[in-house]
């Protein structure tokens, strides 16, 4: 379990997270996602042990977390890791010695499915594959709580759906709490069980994908008749062209009429109204 309370973090006069609330109790897998500098490395190293916040705190399992906290519980990966350079098959195990919960079986079997090779130094590889090695470690490491930043940077197209099984399977086998940064966001959708939305250094949404998928919607039309059908609805954005509007939803849907259109929302555009646009106006 993952405990944050008014949780606030400050570089010098730059306010970088603000106040934020959240608790996640129940094992799955989360996607975190955010424009950039919105603050989502931040909380991921604040989660993680790896840096202090400036206010509230952080508990994982019922402990505070701080840069002092010896076992966390937490593993965390961020983009651009770097590791001893070292043969590969080396840095897994030396993984696995400093840590007896660690999956060797694991980490070897997706070395061997992403073809790397074990004799091969850490240096030697590209981008791509020290972002596998890395994530590979993390998954393979069993504890309570997993955090991904942005982990897919530098894979191919097949790499992606490599890596997303391979999430997969990691958390069939050990269910726990598993949270992964990402700006591809179609993509994880079938991975994932909820999502979390982080703009500006506060969370803006935390529900399932089924809550997006049944409750996230555009209505488009003549302004009066778009805003008369959202009155009372939750309007997360809108768009103003001509003497036409559409206006952007997380409610309950009105009913459909013939001078309306109305239409579900893809992940994506969720995401884009939820954090804003230079093309609408917020209300």
């Amino acid at each position: 379990m993952i405990e944050l309370k008014n949780v606030g973090k400050q570089y010098n006069q730059t306010t970088v997270l603000k106040k934020i609330n959240l608790t996640i109790d129940e094992p799955g897998i989360y996607c975190l996602l955010g424009r950039n500098g919105a603050g989502k490395t931040t909380l991921l190293k604040a989660m993680a042990g790896y840096q202090n916040i400036s206010e509230g705190s952080i508990k994982v399992d019922g402990q505070t977390i701080s840069t002092a906290t010896l076992d966390t519980g937490v593993s965390y990966i961020e983009n651009f890791a770097r590791h001893f350079n070292l043969p590969v098959g080396k840095l897994l195990r030396i993984a696995s010695e400093v840590n007896p919960e660690y999956d060797l079986e694991f980490a070897y079997e997706m070395m061997d499915r992403f073809e790397l090779e074990r004799k091969k130094k850490f240096n030697h590889l590209s981008l791509g594959m020290k972002t596998m090695v890395s994530t590979i470690i993390c998954l393979a490491s069993n504890k309570k709580v997993v955090l991904l930043d942005e982990p897919v940077l530098g894979f191919d197209a097949i790499m992606r759906v490599e890596f997303y099984d391979m999430l997969s399977e990691s958390f069939h086998k050990h269910p726990r709490i598993i949270i992964v940064s990402t700006h591809i966001i179609e993509e994880i959708a079938k991975t994932i069980q909820k999502l979390i939305i982080i703009d500006r250094g506060s969370i803006r949404f935390f529900d399932t994908l089924q809550a997006v998928e049944e409750r996230a919607y555009s209505i488009s039309g003549l302004k009066r008749d778009v805003d008369s059908a959202a009155s009372g609805l939750h309007v997360i954005g809108q768009d103003i062209v001509g003497g036409l509007v559409t206006s952007y939803i997380f409610d309950r849907p009105p009913e459909q009429t013939d001078r309306l259109e109305i239409a579900p929302l893809s992940l994506q555009d969720f995401f884009i109204q939820m954090v804003g646009h230079k093309g609408g106006n917020k209300q």
